[in-house]
């Protein structure tokens, strides 16, 4: 049922309070004209800065009226109208909830009493409609107000404001184009953002066309910066930048055209997320990146850290509006890194943080469950014993995938990627590649990249062009995670099989420990005397 079906319902069933959340100011008029149209009924809206006025449905005009410039006076007013024999009418009261508050009991009273006249048949024919950017209500108008929320424009509203935009700016037909890209680009805006990049594009470039997409998701991106809790993402790399993980690589691809409208025709659901279970390195944040490159969708990174807040009820309400943000922005492709991280206290939530860490994770896992929207989840993790079970269930993720150590020839690959990128491959050959994965053997694809970059170091100090012996002296110099690690890499596979899937269908090579000496990290230094 649409919004404006539901609101009507609500008015023809005699609800005297109908509260409505949005900043959508404009479009609550407008569905309030539609309504009243419809219903053959008078409208009349007050605020503040204006304050009485009437609406006129035959000239589309407003008109000024002679009573209630106050809030107590548009209540008097409400009450003396209500009583006469009029027309049945709708009043708008815009941004009121300032004046509901504790210090003023005398407007809540009233607005309580208007609507048990209404419940009791004292008065018929009128409702008060409350709109207002905050869910803000006072206790003892919970039960009397009914309460609705304004989603952001869709591509049609978005249509109509790119419309107008052409009209004001005089943009010359050619020089316009109505592309659902750039309609899509603008998703997640509010009307009052949408008017404005709308307007900006077509000052700046004098036209309103597919060109402009990468101006109005710039204008977005400051959109979503201000919320605090998602990152807007622009990845440059893609699928062929990640050495290895060939089964999921597969995986990303076959569901690569999901999103389009000739998957949903041919009954394709589209993908619910996937989860990277690996260590630290192994590439599971880049297959983040890169499928959001791939696929062509806003890559939107949600900081678990940034959720929560120290006001009581603040972390739920953070996590609700950054998921709606996604859901604005959908088809898009959600972002959770290290999520065990942002989770660590579920243990303990209930007696060192008041359960908030708990009710946090109901609302991620019960939105994972539910949602409609496109919205496609990327969580990755490196510790598994930390994670929750109710994150790994099946449902609401499509996949759990486990990525292990790269494999010799994941290696090679790896270390090609590189080369390649800083313009060095053709000074390798295929053996020098080979012998260097080779004695690689249990680096992730983060200490690869680092070994080369250390080799580029080591080249230019010594004055000479990059060669295999510069590579060989950085993978020596290097102590591999893995190392200090083994027995967690052990734990963690034997964990997976089973219940994840293996990223790459290489069989996993087995760790070693040099010289059957148990490593030392770094920063444990040695001591003569143990």
């Amino acid at each position: 049922m649409d919004f404006l079906k539901t609101f009507k319902t609500n008015i023809q069933s005699s609800a005297a309070l109908i509260q409505i959340v949005s900043h959508e100011t404009l479009r609550i008029r407008a569905c309030c004209i539609q309504a009243v149209s419809d219903l053959d009924r008078d409208l009349f809206v007050w605020n503040g800065p204006q304050g009485l006025r009437k609406y006129d449905c035959e000239e589309n005009t407003w008109k000024n009226c002679d009573d209630g410039d106050q809030p107590h006076e548009i209540l008097e007013w409400l009450q003396e109208y209500s009583e006469k024999d009029r027309p049945d009418f709708l009043l708008l009261l815009e941004d009121f909830h300032h004046f509901l508050t504790s210090a003023d009991h005398a407007l809540i009273s009233r607005l309580r009493a208007f609507s048990i006249a209404v419940a009791s048949r004292e008065i018929s024919g009128c409702s008060v409609v409350l709109s207002q950017p905050v869910a803000l209500l006072p206790a003892e108008l919970e039960k009397e107000v009914q309460v609705m929320e304004m989603s952001l424009p869709d591509t049609e509203d978005l249509k109509r404001l790119l419309r107008q935009a052409r009209d004001r700016y005089d943009i010359d037909e050619r020089d316009y184009n109505e592309s659902p890209a750039l309609l899509e680009a603008a998703l997640g805006l509010s009307t009052s953002e949408a008017q404005l990049a709308f307007s900006k594009a077509a000052c700046e470039f004098k036209r309103l066309t597919e060109s402009e997409i990468s101006f109005i998701v710039s204008e977005k991106e400051q959109v979503i910066r201000k919320s605090g809790h998602l990152e807007y993402y622009h990845p440059k790399a893609s699928l062929d930048d990640i050495g290895g993980l060939d089964n999921l690589k597969s995986w990303l691809k076959r569901r690569r055209q999901s999103f389009t409208e000739d998957a949903r025709k041919f009954g394709l659901e589209t993908p619910r997320g996937i989860l990277l279970l690996g260590l630290p390195g192994t590439g599971k944040s880049l297959a983040a990146k890169a499928v959001a490159n791939a696929w062509q969708l806003p890559l939107l990174r949600l900081d678990m850290g940034k959720i929560y807040g120290g006001i009581v009820g603040q972390s739920e309400a953070n996590i609700r509006s950054a998921l709606q943000t996604a859901e604005a922005l959908a088809p898009s492709i959600l972002w959770v890194d290290e999520i065990e991280k942002g989770l660590s206290g579920m243990q303990s939530s209930g007696s060192t943080d008041g359960g908030t860490t708990s009710r946090v994770l109901g609302t991620f896992l019960t939105w994972m469950q539910e949602k409609e929207k496109p919205v496609f989840v990327v969580a990755t993790a490196n510790q598994i014993a930390q994670l929750p079970p109710e994150l790994l269930r099946k449902g609401r993720v499509d996949e759990i995938f486990f990525v292990d150590l790269p494999v010799q020839i994941d290696r090679k690959e790896i270390l090609s990627i590189h080369l390649k990128r800083r313009n060095r491959i053709d000074d390798f050959s295929e053996t020098d590649l080979d012998e260097l994965a080779e004695i690689s053997k249990g680096f992730t694809g983060a200490e690869l990249e680092e070994a080369v970059k250390e080799a580029m170091f080591l080249a230019f100090d010594e004055g000479h062009q990059l060669g295999k012996g510069d590579v060989f002296k950085a993978i020596k110099a290097t102590a591999p995670l893995s190392q200090t690690m083994g027995e967690m890499i052990s734990s963690t596979r034997e964990w997976a099989k089973g219940r994840a899937v293996a990223a790459s269908t290489a069989e996993p090579e087995a760790i070693e420990v040099l010289n059957g000496k148990k490593p030392r990290l770094k920063q444990e230094g040695e001591n003569p005397f143990i």
